[in-house]
């Protein structure tokens, strides 16, 4: 752990002295902490290519007797930081008053969740619709696969790595037969991390030239300038106004200050956990009474399916939903008690930032490189349709059914969410939003029960395979979820227009 500190605190260094002797880094607005993951990413990949050895002594904890070795544990190690971290950020986030973190909760909120839960069942399906569309037209015509080979772009774009891994037992089973499946489901995973950061950072270079979203605090655009960030900024130290990152709310002797707004988050955060353990112990009995998930008598995929459906997976929310609602029921208990005057939102956005930084070295950082030679073709044609299909999502349909206020800040949660992790979503947050001032991260997390349980690793992903893609034509599945995804669409533009005419004419 001390180990992997220091690499991240060395890391953003090198990240921030890149981007201040680098001018078109700052062109491009990417931030230090990109450019630290993905100095990061090649070490990692360098080293673990490396035959050169040294002895325990040389490094700590380093699990083995060679840079390999090393360059693998501290990979293992950072792909366990971003699910934590990313739990802090929504402690803090929701902990800052309405004005500082994206807006009140009003009537509103629901509204805008619901588009957002929309939006990811237009994304997720669609990505299922697309695969099985290029197995039908490209894959299968050119090689012998099943049918459910299309369900890889959304078991390793929209699931990542863990859905991959659960999904291998799927396809490796009779009823699927793709051996290769849980190989190709981690490559799709992991090309879709590399990717969904690369391709993110140009749809944003995009977006800032033609004004789709407020500001970039880096003292070049503002509000309605879709042209401004044509010139290349000054460098970071030259162009920077000093600014206060808090205020002291409490007498220094009493507590450190910074430590004061430290501890509600902590408290936040040991809640959730607190919470989310209870949740899952109260579902984990009730599956062992009524037989149901770890404790069914099936095997092999059956478990899977059955794993899905039982109540710890339907409840098995991450962690970050139940340390964001700690943060909230946290701050409105200290507001009914007269001490909200103990919260400062300016620090609480400081520390969501610095967790946000860190999550973004680690989970660049960590990104597993691998090739399934075997499959290059398919995997490519597949790869294509989903890069396709997310980038239309992100370009057009955000447009179209999401809030017009915050459709691309919460459009890039999507695509990251779309083309790999949550935590690749917040990597491109962060450029664009980088204090969480806009909505869009307070809607993608109040949404996520809408959809997580069912798509993107949920019941529906896992029983496709299993119970409907092999046993019809493939393109019965392919039609009729193309006219589902279809009909969301036209659902949530109407919804869109309907509520955009509301607001114009109360105006």
């Amino acid at each position: 752990m001390s180990v992997s500190l220091t690499m991240v605190a060395v890391l953003l260094l090198m990240g921030v002295a890149a981007r201040h002797f680098i001018k078109p880094l700052r062109w491009l607005f990417i931030p230090g902490s990109v450019v630290a993951g993905f100095i990061g990413l090649a070490v990692v990949q360098l080293l673990l290519h490396s035959n050169f050895n040294f002895s325990d002594s040389d490094l700590p904890h380093s699990g083995g007797n060679s840079f390999r070795d090393w360059a693998q544990h501290l990979a293992n190690d950072l792909s366990g930081w971003p699910g934590p971290l990313i739990a802090v950020v929504f402690a803090a986030m929701m902990l800052q008053s309405a004005e500082s973190s994206g807006g009140p909760m009003d009537r509103s909120t629901s509204s805008r969740v619901a588009r957002q839960g929309l939006m990811v069942w237009i994304i997720v399906l669609g990505e299922t619709f697309v695969g099985l569309l290029a197995t039908a037209l490209v894959i299968q015509p050119m090689m012998d696969v099943p049918n459910s080979f299309g369900m890889l772009i959304e078991a390793g774009f929209a699931g990542g790595h863990g859905t991959a891994g659960a999904m291998g037992v799927v396809f490796s089973s009779d009823a699927v037969s793709l051996d290769a499946g849980l190989d190709l489901g981690m490559l799709m995973a992991t090309c879709g991390l590399v990717y969904g950061v690369i391709s993110g950072i140009l749809w944003i270079n995009l977006g800032s030239r033609r004004g789709w979203f407020a500001s970039v605090t880096n003292g070049v655009h503002d509000e309605g300038s879709g042209d401004a960030g044509d010139e290349p900024p000054k460098s970071d130290v030259t162009a920077t106004k000093q600014k206060p990152i808090g205020y002291q709310v409490i007498a220094p002797e009493s507590i450190d200050p910074l430590l004061l707004q430290a501890m509600w988050v902590g408290l936040a955060v040991g809640l959730g956990m607190l919470a989310q353990l209870t949740v899952r112990s109260i579902a984990d009995g009730l599956d062992l009474r009524f037989g149901w998930g770890a404790y069914a008598e099936a095997e092999g995929a059956d478990a899977e399916l059955s794993q899905r459906m039982s109540l710890s997976t339907l409840l098995g929310f991450p962690l970050f939903i139940y340390t964001m609602l700690a943060g909230l029921g946290l701050r409105r208990t200290l507001t009914k008690v007269g001490l909200a005057s103990w919260l400062d939102n300016l620090t609480l956005q400081r520390l969501a930032a610095t967790a946000m930084e860190v999550l973004v070295v680690a989970a660049i950082t960590s990104l597993r490189i691998e090739t399934i030679v075997s499959y290059a073709s398919a995997f490519a044609v597949l790869f294509l349709f989903g890069a396709i299909w997310t980038a239309i999502c992100l370009i057009v349909v955000s447009r179209w059914v999401l809030p017009p206020e915050c459709w691309f800040p919460l459009g890039l949660i999507n695509y990251g969410m779309s083309t790999g992790t949550t935590a690749t979503g917040f990597v491109l947050l962060r450029v664009v939003d980088p204090d969480l001032k806009t909505t869009a991260a307070n809607d993608y997390a109040l949404a996520v029960p809408i959809s997580a349980p069912f798509i993107g690793g949920g019941i529906i992903t896992i029983a496709l395979p299993l119970l409907v893609l092999e046993r019809v034509s493939i393109w019965w599945p392919t039609l009729v979820t193309g006219a589902i995804v279809g009909g969301l669409i036209i659902v949530g533009a109407r919804w869109n227009r309907r509520l955009e005419q509301r607001e114009v004419g109360i105006r």
